[in-house]
């Protein structure tokens, strides 16, 4: 019960902060589970995608009620390379837990979060943002891909590093890029669930479900207050909480890196 509450109110503060810049979530949940060390890293991630599911539907729910301005084939594009890169990047996940053991594969989930973080929080935060504007279809694509195979590996929603190569390449500000990246983690998070029932995956974590049941409903409530929060804070402020919940993200996974790698 405890463990319940502790998790429900990590993904709440998580989900809302992930919808209000569009860092889905995953990027906060995944690292601090991590650190609490309670769950493997394989029931942790599975928790994580869950709640990033919950997180993206309730957002974009937000989005298209309030109808918000969205580039359409951008982000339907963007969305199918998405759901694409779910189903990859689940099928790496679980090859690299065949071959390594959980300690070793988070301590490289870790060091590889950490390396993005640093990228993310330099990149978002330069005065003179030198960015793309990608239109080729295949490119968009491409790019839904690539992110969702990363943040499917990872186990974590991916909005942070979603929100800063839609930046990068597609010339969008912090909060542009949220509704794009929390269609992408949509999408990611949808076929990465699909697959695990598909490949029959799903028995070991049926005596989680309170606690995935509980962070669902925590999540949805998160994910519609940060997107009413997107639409009302101006982007230099959500641009700060984003470096600043980046950054003490970014030590939590040093301390995991460490202890996934002395396992």
């Amino acid at each position: 019960m405890v463990i319940i509450v502790v998790y429900s109110i990590i993904i709440f503060i998580a989900c809302t902060l992930g919808a209000l810049v569009g860092i889905g979530g995953g990027i906060i949940i995944k690292p601090l589970l991590d650190f609490i060390g309670y769950h493997s890293v394989e029931v942790v991630g599975f928790i994580s995608t869950c709640a990033m599911l919950a997180m993206s539907i309730s957002s974009l729910t937000e989005h298209i009620i309030t109808k918000t301005e969205v580039n359409k084939k951008t982000a339907g594009l963007v969305s199918l390379g998405g759901a694409i890169g779910g189903v990859i990047g689940n099928k790496i996940f679980y090859s690299a837990l065949e071959r390594f053991n959980s300690g070793t594969v988070k301590g490289v989930q870790a060091v590889i979060i950490i390396a993005f973080i640093i990228f993310v929080i330099i990149y978002v935060n330069q005065k003179n943002i030198k960015s793309l504007k990608i239109t080729n279809s295949f490119a968009i694509i491409a790019t839904g891909l690539v992110l969702s195979l990363i943040s499917v590996f990872l186990g974590i929603g991916g909005g942070p590093i979603n929100t800063a190569f839609l930046v990068l390449l597609f010339s969008f500000n912090v909060k542009e890029s949220a509704v794009y990246s929390v269609a992408i983690i949509f999408c990611s998070r949808l076929t990465q669930l699909i697959t695990i029932f598909i490949d029959n995956r799903f028995e070991p974590y049926k005596e989680y479900l309170p606690v995935i049941i509980a962070c669902v409903i925590v999540a949805v409530a998160g994910g519609l207050i940060g997107s009413r929060l997107n639409k009302k804070l101006s982007n230099k402020f959500i641009t700060t909480v984003f470096s600043v919940v980046l950054g003490l993200v970014g030590i939590i996974n040093i301390y995991n890196a460490v202890v996934g790698f002395l396992v």
